[in-house]
Order: structure tokens, then sequence, then C-alpha cells
């Protein structure tokens, strides 16, 4: 089993990559976080924590966002793949 601290920067940079691709079908759309929160049925910040990966989603939300990027789960996540540990 991977040592603890190993586990939370996997977890960071999971959220981080997420964050990217997250923002770069975003910026794709052309959004701004306002308009995505505002698709999600969030007055919030919702989408800037996610995008700078301080946020982490629950599934339900996993796929309002992609439903508001017009994009499928799968896809959000795919793009956020890490290679396994050594």
């Amino acid at each position: 089993m991977p040592a603890h601290d190993d586990v939370k920067t996997r977890k960071a940079a999971f959220l981080m990559a997420f964050g990217e691709t997250a923002r770069a079908r975003r910026t794709a759309l052309g959004l701004t976080q306002r308009q995505l929160d505002a698709r999600m049925g969030y007055r919030g910040k919702f989408s800037g924590g996610v995008e700078r990966g301080t946020r982490n989603l629950t599934l339900d939300n996993l796929y309002l966002l992609a439903a508001a990027l017009e994009t499928d789960p799968y896809d959000l996540l795919k793009g956020t793949q890490q290679p396994p540990p050594a």
C-alpha cells in the first residue's frame, strides 16, 4: 500500500489535472466560470474551485458539470489519467 503522503500527492495532482481538463472544455465552449456555474444551477464559485483543483466533486456534481460542459463524465475523467505508481 502506498504511503499516505504519496496518496495525498497523487490526489492533488489528479484534482489539478481534472480542473485543467474542465477549464479547457469551458473555454472551448466560450463560457465564463459564472456562466458554467449557472448552467449547473449554482450561484457561487463552484467551477473556480474545480478548475483550481481545490474542490473534490461528488459523482452527482461530476454528472452536472459534464452536462453543463456538453460532454460525457468519462471524457472529463479520461483527460486526467496518470501513470500507475512505480
